[in-house]
């Protein structure tokens, strides 16, 4: 984790003809949508009736527009798949089990596909995305919601290949998010750790896990002699009177 997408030499071009037919018409009006977006963020702001405060109109804000993170910090996902199956997906993507998930680690998202039914489902990343900007949620959402559009489209190339770069740089283009193949939420992951154990034995090793599940191993025992002992543990809430 930590890295972040590098373009592809190839132009933009070879990737509409080779790897996006159905999208060829939304590369050759990029630099329309462009313009018309420059035009809209340009609109004089709205006032909330109080002279000395400006705001946008909702219509004319990024996807990512700063002012989101105050208006609706917390969204409803089912909400923002509909919408931006509209605006970046002409409708093309079917209803999915979308939902928050608590066991995806360090991941912020996945999309699933079973080998069965071919249903597909995404899981975002709860525990991870509560502690970074709204923004982040949106991005890992758009990320998902064009893996979900490859297997929709049957696609050779399901993973992070031309494929998706094409339609990651696209939408980042029409909607000013920053849509990345890899993220560094490693320092927030960390601190999700809130399990610690200590060895007794020599080593003295630290060990800090997500779930409350002793380590050791037979080769820990083995070399060491000790065993982990419960250092810290996340805060429990109080119930009842």
């Amino acid at each position: 984790m930590g890295l972040f997408f590098s373009s592809p030499s190839c132009s933009s071009e070879q990737i509409s003809t080779q790897y996006s037919p159905d999208f060829s018409s939304i590369h050759h009006s990029t630099e329309n949508v462009t313009s018309q977006a420059r035009e809209k963020r340009s609109v004089a702001c709205q006032t909330d009736g109080d002279p000395g405060v400006t705001q946008p109109a909702i219509e004319q804000l990024s996807v990512v527009d700063p002012y989101w993170e105050v208006l609706d910090p917390k969204p409803d996902i089912h909400a923002l798949f509909d919408d931006f199956n509209k605006r970046f997906f002409r409708g093309l993507l079917p209803p999915i089990d979308l939902k928050w998930s608590n066991r995806l680690c360090i991941t912020a998202g996945i999309c699933i596909q079973d080998n069965i039914s071919g249903k597909c489902r995404i899981r975002l990343n709860k525990p991870l995305l509560d502690l970074r900007p709204r923004k982040n949620t949106v991005e890992t959402l758009l990320h998902e919601m064009i893996h979900y559009y490859q297997r929709v489209r049957g696609t050779s190339d399901i993973d992070h290949g031309a494929t998706f770069h094409f339609h990651m740089e696209r939408i980042n283009r029409e909607s000013g998010a920053n849509i990345t193949v890899y993220h560094d939420f490693d320092q927030e992951y960390e601190s999700l750790k809130r399990h610690w154990w200590k060895c007794n034995g020599p080593c003295a090793q630290v060990v800090r896990r997500l779930a409350d599940r002793t380590p050791g191993s037979k080769a820990h025992k083995r070399k060491c002699g000790g065993e982990f002992i419960k250092v810290r543990e996340p805060k429990r809430m109080r119930t009842g009177l």
